[in-house]
């Protein structure tokens, strides 16, 4: 099965796709592992509260900051929303935290980018298929894909 997340899931596929934020909000997030983590943020013109689970893609224990990619690019409408200022906490394991947002620029994704595909080398292929990236394998072709599939870093504050 070819999944595509090029375009927003619809359906019964975007129904799965939400799943996994039941499981946090039922304080079972530990069933993931570090692997993934939820956002909690607010629409940036409805003002509704929407959760997100996505995968980690790094993290930079020193500063206890999570990272994460926008798969979807920088026209996410989580990302989007992230960007007006609408993060309301992130979900770690089983609890919600209090968090700052940081978005990393191309060359620091791009080494975070690196370190994911050393240690996921299948997963990361796949995912580029998915998300519709590709590049030629170079250092400096990952720092312009990095501009169409950006990454976020999430720092609990509490």
């Amino acid at each position: 099965m070819g999944w595509d997340f090029t375009t927003a899931p619809k359906g019964l596929f975007k129904w799965f796709l939400h799943a996994p934020s039941y499981v946090y909000r039922a304080r079972l997030g530990f069933l993931f592992g570090n692997r993934f983590l939820m956002i909690e943020h607010r629409g940036r013109k409805s003002g509704r509260l929407y959760r997100t689970v996505v995968e980690v893609a790094g993290r930079h224990p020193e500063r206890r900051e999570w990272i994460v990619t926008a798969g979807r690019g920088p026209t996410s409408d989580w990302y989007r929303n992230l960007q007006e200022g609408g993060l309301e906490s992130v979900w770690l394991g089983s609890r919600r935290h209090a968090a700052s947002v940081r978005f990393l620029p191309a060359d620091e994704a791009a080494t975070v980018m690196k370190s994911y595909e050393d240690e996921h080398p299948k997963t990361a292929d796949r995912l580029y298929r998915t998300m519709g990236v590709s590049y030629d394998g170079t250092d400096e072709d990952r720092v312009r894909m990095m501009h169409e599939i950006p990454m976020v870093g999430f720092t609990p504050t509490d």
